[in-house]
């Protein structure tokens, strides 16, 4: 545990590294924050948090930056000096937001605009089925051999799939199907409905209503496609890290877009965000993500809904020296007005 001192100091010294990108050195410290100690004295503190794994001496310079422990022990306490968003930014986040009343273009949206407002890189994970419910299935006949299958959720979420015919079908027919199985799956989970699907093949009257059955069928092979359990990812802003200064080094920005290209990766730690803790607002720093291409970056993560369940993750990743004063609120405030603006407004 740290001592009053040495908690001043080195929030201190994370501040300025934030804000200079430089190593910072005693002098530096008690000409900007004084607390009326000697630089002599700021440097043995220093050297203190050091050995307790809290700052780093780069070899070419007398002066010192974070670890990721220190930039954990600044985020965890930044209550005591977190900044409210301006009135200013808010504004700009609803009045882009505001008016947008499809679901995928307020996602893409979202994204930008987390670019925008933070000159780091702004992603949003997009919802996928297995956490949304069914409003409506509509199967609509493409051609002879063809059916487009369309999926609408409660959420907005619109999924669509095309699925190969065994048998012409005509679009009077579809629509019955249509009827028939948005009555049977409405309101349930994409859990559930495999389920339901799953039993009402094996219902007897599968075996003698052809359309029944045909509804079933085709249902079961768009419900069974493992693609939709992988939700869609939106990045946006990519190009703000390259004038970052940790990434001028042309290894680190090799890993960079390395770490950009691996989707998979991304959608997985976000997954993760939205399971461990849906309700509020995570921050992940360096070597906590587990991900060697990543461990230069941040990331600031928090889920939006569609009432009271989560259905994916808004957030904005950058080097570990983001401003998380800005970054924080920035995120918490675009997740909650995307969040009220699916529960209101989101039409499809």
């Amino acid at each position: 545990m740290l001592d009053d001192r040495q908690s001043k100091i080195l929030i201190a010294v994370v501040c300025d590294y934030i804000t200079t990108a430089d190593p910072v050195g005693s002098r530096t410290i008690a000409r900007k924050y004084g607390f009326g100690l000697s630089p002599a004295t700021i440097r043995n503190i220093m050297a203190d948090l050091e050995d307790m794994g809290f700052l780093t001496q780069p070899h070419t310079s007398a002066g010192r930056v974070p670890t990721d422990r220190g930039f954990r022990f600044y985020v965890d306490r930044l209550d005591l000096f977190q900044k409210s968003l301006e009135e200013l930014t808010s504004s700009q986040i609803e009045g882009v937001l505001h008016s947008e009343t499809e679901l995928g273009n307020l996602i893409k949206k979202a994204t930008d605009l987390l670019s925008q407002l933070s000159n780091q890189a702004g992603l949003v994970l997009g919802p996928n089925l297995k956490n949304t419910i069914c409003r409506h299935i509509d199967f609509i006949k493409l051609n002879n051999s063809q059916v487009l299958v369309i999926f609408i959720a409660e959420s907005g979420l619109v999924h669509k799939r095309v699925i190969v015919l065994e048998e012409e079908i005509s679009q009077d027919v579809f629509d019955k199907m249509s009827k028939l199985i948005t009555t049977e799956l409405m309101g349930l989970s994409l859990a559930k409905i495999r389920a339901k699907l799953v039993g009402m093949m094996e219902n007897e009257k599968s075996q003698f209503d052809h359309l029944y059955a045909q509804a079933i069928k085709l249902s079961q092979q768009f419900f069974d496609d493992e693609d939709q359990d992988e939700s869609e990812l939106y990045v946006g802003g990519t190009f703000n890290m390259i004038s970052q200064p940790e990434f001028m080094d042309v290894e680190k920005m090799r890993h960079l877009f390395k770490a950009f290209e691996e989707k998979r990766l991304l959608i997985h730690i976000l997954d993760e965000c939205l399971g461990e803790d849906p309700d509020g607002t995570r921050v992940i720093i360096g070597e906590e993500n587990l991900v060697d291409d990543m461990q230069d970056l941040s990331f600031v993560l928090s889920s939006y809904k569609y009432g009271d369940r989560s259905l994916g993750v808004i957030g904005i990743i950058g080097p570990k020296r983001m401003n998380y004063t800005q970054v924080i609120p920035i995120v918490e405030y675009t997740a909650n007005t995307v969040s009220r603006l699916l529960t209101e407004r989101i039409e499809v």
